[in-house]
């Protein structure tokens, strides 16, 4: 594993001075929460950076120019805000955002950051030097999960609790046994992470979603709503409230047929729903591999910044849904979602 880690690091490294970029315009990766933090406290920069390459894996640490780590013992507020601090002066002094970036997040990378960017002119950083043209949020949790609710409540004991419970959350971290310091999952609890930098922020956040299954389904009962087995719905859309929802968008289900459908009735500012993978769950969005399903867009046709929002995508009738309109992307099965994001928005 260490030796495979290595090898991605260089590949990234590489990357950096061939096609490390969407558009022309440098790409910065923020990875989500990582559990072997818990258990290497404090952890090193070396190792940090190693661990965000190997967490994104090949295909997306070969298209990014920088990472953006964390240790998922610290909590937003805290050690996270000032190792991001320090990312963010360094791109300043570097110059590598001066005409622009694109920040691609997975999970907790999208709450984090959003922290991080409601505090740039806090930080004195300097706008015109590290320019924020879009985020692209995979799987975004910035709304939380109820399964950090869970989380919590474990490692408080107290009480009896049901193995079931136990048993997703062991899924859910990783390990058996819940650390007394769950550090980042504490901001995840759907009630604090919508405290996080609640303010509207100028910057447009591209939202991917999927509903995928993972752990065998056996998270799914325990998360409100529809969800990708970790992430439900009304975070990875951007919802303004926490709701049972079953698709990012009234007019259009997951799947993509054209029908009503229980969704958020407004978002987030400057949040915008592009993309929803059917099968596609938590982890595989980030990953070049393909989950199968249907792909549907949401908004398309659209530029935000510069960066281009224009996948192929058809509207026909299907037999299976009873000849209704279904909008899906073209031949979307056969490409991963990282591989739709990518080389759509690199056009």
């Amino acid at each position: 594993m260490k030796t495979k880690a290595l090898l991605l690091l260089a590949l990234a490294f590489m990357a950096s001075s061939v096609n490390a970029s969407i558009n022309g315009k440098p790409v910065i990766l923020v990875h989500g929460f990582q559990v072997e933090d818990l258990q290497n406290n404090p952890p090193n920069e070396g190792f940090l950076q190693q661990r965000s390459v190997e967490y994104f894996g090949e295909f997306w640490s070969q298209r990014a120019d920088r990472h953006h780590y964390f240790s998922s013992a610290d909590r937003v507020r805290g050690g996270i805000k000032d190792q991001f601090k320090r990312h963010f002066e360094r791109l300043e002094s570097n110059g590598l955002c001066a005409q622009g970036c694109i920040w691609v997040t997975h999970s907790t990378g999208d709450l984090v950051l959003r922290d991080a960017l409601s505090r740039l002119g806090q930080w004195g950083i300097n706008q015109s030097r590290v320019k924020v043209l879009a985020v692209v949020d995979l799987a975004g949790a910035g709304g939380g999960t109820e399964l950090a609710d869970l989380a919590v409540t474990v490692s408080e004991g107290g009480g009896f609790i049901q193995n079931s419970i136990r048993t997703v959350v062991g899924l859910f971290l990783g390990v058996s046994v819940v650390p007394d310091n769950l550090g980042v999952v504490n901001d995840l609890r759907p009630a604090t992470a919508r405290s996080i930098a609640p303010q509207n922020q100028a910057f447009p956040r591209l939202r991917f979603t999927g509903t995928g299954s993972a752990f065998a389904g056996l998270s799914k009962p325990f998360i409100l709503g529809s969800d990708d087995s970790v992430v439900p719905l009304h975070s990875a859309c951007g919802s303004r409230f926490v709701g049972n929802y079953e698709s990012c968008d009234r007019n259009i289900r997951v799947n993509g047929q054209l029908k009503s459908s229980r969704a958020p009735s407004s978002l987030l500012h400057n949040h915008f729903v592009v993309l929803m993978g059917e099968k596609a769950d938590h982890f595989e969005v980030i990953t070049d591999e393909r989950a199968g399903g249907n792909y549907a867009t949401v908004i398309n046709d659209r530029t935000f910044n510069g960066v281009r929002v224009d996948f192929d995508d058809v509207t026909e009738r299907k037999w299976w849904s009873w000849f209704t309109k279904v909008r899906t992307l073209r031949n979307g099965d056969r490409k991963s979602m990282s591989r739709h994001v990518y080389e759509t928005l690199d056009n």
